[in-house]
Formats: C-alpha cells, sequence, structure tokens
C-alpha cells in the first residue's frame, strides 16, 4: 500500500490467507509446504509474529501514516465493490500517532461520501488516494465547500468532517 501498489498489496493479503497451515487455526505457522495433505513439521505454534505482520498489513488497507508529512492516508487499499454495500466501509477508534481515527466511506448513489469522526489530528491532515488510471469524481466538496485533487491526491484538512466527490 505504501508504495502505491494496490493491486499487488491486495493479491499478497489474499495469498497469505490461502496460506495458513492448519487452515482451522486460523494462524500461519513456521514452516508451510505446498502439499496440504502432506505431513510435516510445522514448527512452533502459535507464532504470532506472523500474524502481527498482516494484521498491520491489513489495517494500511484503512489508514496509514505518512511521514513525509505527517498525514494519514485513508482507504488507499480498500476496493471500489466494498464501498458499493449499504454500510461501505470504516474504521472506528483506530489507534494512531496522532490520535483515534474514526471514519465511514462508502458510495450513495453516483457519489462517494467520506465522514470523517472527532479524535485524530494529524499535523498533514487526510489523504485521500484515488486509484490510478481510474477515473476520479471531478466535483469534491469538503464541509460544503469546493475542493480539486492534486493529481490522485485529495488533501483534507484535520478538523474536517464530510467529503463529498461526485
Amino acid at each position: 500500500m505504501r508504495l502505491g501498489q494496490k493491486d499487488r498489496a491486495l493479491a499478497v493479503l489474499d495469498f497469505l490467507m490461502a496460506d495458513r497451515r492448519p487452515e482451522a487455526w486460523n494462524g500461519w505457522a513456521e514452516v508451510v509446504g505446498r502439499d496440504k495433505r502432506e505431513p510435516r513439521f510445522i514448527g512452533d505454534m502459535p507464532h504470532a509474529w506472523i500474524s502481527s505482520d498482516y494484521i498491520r498489513s491489513a489495517l494500511d488497507l484503512f489508514a496509514y501514516e505518512r511521514d513525509r508529512d505527517h498525514a494519514l492516508v485513508l482507504a488507499a487499499g480498500v476496493p471500489e465493490a466494498w464501498l458499493d454495500t449499504a454500510e461501505g466501509v470504516g474504521v472506528k477508534d483506530l489507534r494512531t500517532a496522532y490520535g483515534a481515527l474514526t471514519y465511514a466511506y462508502r458510495k450513495q448513489g453516483a457519489a462517494y461520501v467520506l465522514t470523517l469522526g472527532e479524535g485524530a489530528t494529524p499535523p498533514g491532515g487526510y489523504v485521500l488516494q484515488w486509484p490510478a488510471g481510474e477515473g476520479r469524481p471531478e466535483r469534491v466538496r469538503i464541509d460544503g465547500r469546493a475542493a480539486q485533487w492534486t493529481g490522485d491526491e485529495l488533501a483534507i484538512p484535520a478538523g474536517a468532517r464530510r467529503v463529498e466527490m461526485r
């Protein structure tokens, strides 16, 4: 996600989920073979360090801290199909270096709506990244005021509460 390669990041996360052994344990073994039915040593279990790496990477889909400008990058890894559901996606009280982050993001008709909660106050504000090559909405309003994209990024000031994109 942090390298701007959303499709590759999602493919890696899917690959890792498919490679859990034993699958019913919902964890990752130290040693994994290609043949699920082959008896073999799987190392000492569970391996929390492997799971924590996956969780940290999965959380980056929803938000991560960008060092160069101290901004929180939002929903950079969220597939558009997730936004098409009635609930959309969101996080509640996700811990960041700038406080607890809460947001909801979904598609409403022809518009995308991002609602930010109180809590996080990143010095560099928020950044919403639109997937490269995909037609992004051109009309943007942040708290009722017109806003513009810079390339495929939308800068959202800290303290903003509602972003509408059509």
